[in-house]
């Protein structure tokens, strides 16, 4: 039971990022012909089927849903998302790097006065 409970916490932590990684690219899309709201739902609902179709396979082929099988199944959703959204291909990039650098931003101490400020 206890894993269960671990493997549905991974789930829903998952399932939050797929909604805020989706429904806004599908609010864009969405806003001109069905509306914002319905297309940011459309636009989760084809992140999610992806996801439910390979748990599906999974399930099929193995009869157990392992916490590998987890983490390529939503992997596999994004991945298959970032082929159509250059945003969200440079963020898999990103999110992919051991650690952000952020030596390219420079010197915060240039965005505040000497009072702590901001400029």
């Amino acid at each position: 039971m206890k894993d269960v409970m671990r493997r549905l916490k991974k789930i829903l932590i998952r399932s939050i990022g797929v909604i805020m990684a989706f429904f806004i690219p599908g609010m864009a899309a969405g806003a001109s012909t069905v509306g914002w709201f319905m297309g940011g739902l459309i636009g989760v609902a084809t992140a999610f089927s992806s996801i439910i179709i390979f748990f599906g396979v999974q399930l099929a082929w193995d009869e157990v849903i392992s916490d590998d099988d987890i983490e390529k199944g939503f992997r596999a959703s994004v991945a298959k998302a970032a082929k159509e959204n250059p945003e969200i291909a440079e963020a898999v990039k990103t999110s992919a790097q051991d650690s952000i650098d952020f030596a390219d931003i420079g010197d915060l101490d240039d965005l505040f006065d000497d009072e702590g400020n901001a400029k």
